[in-house]
């Protein structure tokens, strides 16, 4: 059969038009696909919201928060060597979020890239002067059974704290006794209690220890 010029034009452009139909049709809304993988992610469904981040960032690369949590559902999902391309991504755009800070920390542990872990939340703790890094630091330190990595972070948090602020000395009294270091671990709660004697994790930590919360219980926060 012949197609004339007139009818093959027309053929064309409704060939075309199908193909473009088509395609819109497969671009949904971004907002669409983000609210999808939002309440994915919320609830903890990282196999159903990481296709739906990846779909965004295909379309609109850039966006630090779905870079992140597409991170974040990677690593959930066991790939955290790729899960690290976009979870640094997200930490380079807002190197001020402890969220995503603590996240690519989480990335670096399980990749045994230890320096990167420690320089990242060193980097993080002088630059923002943030104790919250180094309380984590100190934690990872832990994790690792590198008590060296685990004292120093604890007690540059002490120091950021200007003895106002019970948390590093919680943290540097699990630190000791981790070590076996019970005197200075006593220490560290009986300062905490300095700071605040309502504090039901000092009191405990006292009570443990056979110390009572008295009034010459507490020693001088900052030595």
């Amino acid at each position: 059969m012949k197609l004339s010029m007139h009818s093959f034009s027309c053929f064309a452009v409704l060939s075309t038009s199908i193909l473009l139909a088509s395609g819109c049709a497969q671009q949904r809304p971004m907002v669409t696909a983000k609210a999808e993988a939002d309440h994915a992610f919320r609830y903890g469904d990282y196999a159903k919201a990481a296709p739906a981040y990846l779909e965004i960032i295909e379309q609109y690369p850039g966006d630090a928060d779905v870079d992140f949590r597409y991170g974040v559902c990677l690593a959930k999902l066991g790939n955290y060597r790729e899960a690290r391309m976009y979870v640094e991504a997200a930490a380079a755009a807002e190197p001020k979020n402890f969220e995503v800070t603590a996240g690519l920390a989480e990335v670096y542990f399980q990749l045994h890239d230890t320096q990167k872990l420690v320089q990242l939340l060193q980097d993080r703790g002088d630059s923002m002067q943030s104790q919250q890094s180094f309380l984590l630091l100190a934690d990872y330190g832990v994790r690792l059974n590198d008590p060296d990595i685990a004292t120093a972070a604890v007690n540059r948090a002490i120091v950021l704290s200007g003895g106002l602020d019970v948390a590093p000395y919680l943290k540097a009294a699990e630190v000791a006794a981790s070590v076996g270091e019970l005197q200075l671990a006593q220490r560290r709660l009986r300062q905490a209690y300095t700071i605040d004697k309502k504090n039901q994790a000092v009191l405990q930590g006292l009570a443990e220890y056979g110390i009572a919360a008295e009034l010459t219980t507490g020693l001088p926060p900052i030595d």
